[in-house]
Order: structure tokens, then sequence, then C-alpha cells
């Protein structure tokens, strides 16, 4: 049976459910429910649901200011919504509250740089492009997983294409490949996790065409 919290649909009895539940929780529980519950609205992709994951999420920074552990997803989360309604400039915003909030809490890390990085090179965001190389740079020895790998060095190598460093640009696409195709994590005790199963088609074709 599924838990309560992670519901996929949100009809009035949903609603009247969830927060009846809610409020019989743990105080110090309450705001990763609502996290949750977000998250598996905004998996759905439908718009009407995505409204009702948005006032969660926004209940839950209001009324729970002081939880650190959430908060930083809740960030990745809203721009996640913004980015699917197509408001791109929202969403940079909240993937960067992420980003700095990270940068305060290192302990609680969410994939929000990878996913800004994709939106900023998707929409040709050039303004944002120095201080992305810079952000990915940094991150770069901490990468673990070939789906992390080929992503980062797909956008690395558009970038380098973009300011005319051809070379660098053929250096990090040829990685991109041998990340996209590794069969393997390399990682002793999780030999297949964060191995791509589906290659980001829009990547590839930049990568062709920068």
């Amino acid at each position: 049976m599924t838990e309560w919290y992670r519901r996929k649909t949100w009809t009035k009895i949903d609603d009247k459910e969830f927060f009846t539940k809610l409020g019989r929780a743990r105080k110090d529980r309450r705001a990763q429910y609502l996290k949750i519950q977000a998250i598996e609205l905004v998996a759905t992709k439908k718009k009407e649901l995505l409204i009702v994951a948005e006032t969660l999420l926004n209940k839950m920074l209001a009324e729970y200011p002081d939880d650190n552990f959430n908060k930083g997803s809740a960030f990745h989360t809203l721009a996640d919504i913004y980015k699917l309604n197509e408001d791109y400039n929202l969403a940079i915003d909240f993937y960067k509250q992420a980003l700095d909030f990270e940068k305060i809490y290192p302990n609680v890390r969410t994939q929000a740089y990878l996913d800004y990085s994709e939106l900023v090179v998707k929409i040709n965001k050039s303004e944002l492009f120095g201080e992305l190389e810079k952000m990915l740079l940094e991150r770069y020895s901490g990468l673990v997983f070939p789906i992390e790998k080929y992503k980062v060095n797909s956008i690395l190598s558009i970038l380098n294409s973009k300011k005319g460093q051809h070379e660098k640009a053929k250096q990090y696409a040829d990685l991109a490949e041998q990340f996209a195709t590794a069969d393997t994590s390399g990682l002793r005790y999780h030999k297949y996790l964060g191995v791509v199963q589906e290659r980001d088609n829009w990547l590839d074709i930049l990568m062709l065409n920068k």
C-alpha cells in the first residue's frame, strides 16, 4: 500500500486525508512529508498537480523555516516546477537558491547543480556560461556516477566550443561518450548504480552541432 504522503492524485479526499495525517504526524517529520508529497506530484508532470506541489512546498518553507535538512530539496523541486511550466528565469532563480543553500549546508546535497546546468545550456543563457563552467570544474573531481560524468562532460564540451576552445571541447566530448557507454559504475558494491540508461538526445545534438 502506498504511503499517505506519496499520492499521485489530489482529489478533495486526498487533500483531506493528507492534512489529517500530517496533523497527527510528529512535528519534526512534517516538513519532510510535505516535501516528499510535492516531489511525488511533480513526477506526474500534470499542470494541476504542479500547482498543488508548489503550494505544499511554500507551506513547508513558511511553516518550517528552520528545517535545514529539507530546505535545499524544496528549492530544487520548486525550480523543477517552474522549469516544467517553462518559467525558466524563475526556475534558474530557485536552482541558484538551492545551490547557495548547499554552500552553507554542504552535507545536504541535491542534484540541483546538474538540472541548473542543463537548463542554462538548453535555453542558451550565455551570460551565465562563465560561472557555470567554474562551478562544474569545481565539482568535477567529486563526480561519482557515469550519468553525472556524461552530462557534465557534455556540458563542458558545449561551453568550450562556444568559447572557440575546440580542442578542449573535443576532449570533453570524448569523455562524455566514454561515460555514456560505460557498462558499470566502477563502484565495488554498486556495480550498475548511476549507469546511463537513456541518453539525453538534446544534449547529444548540442554537442554535435556546437
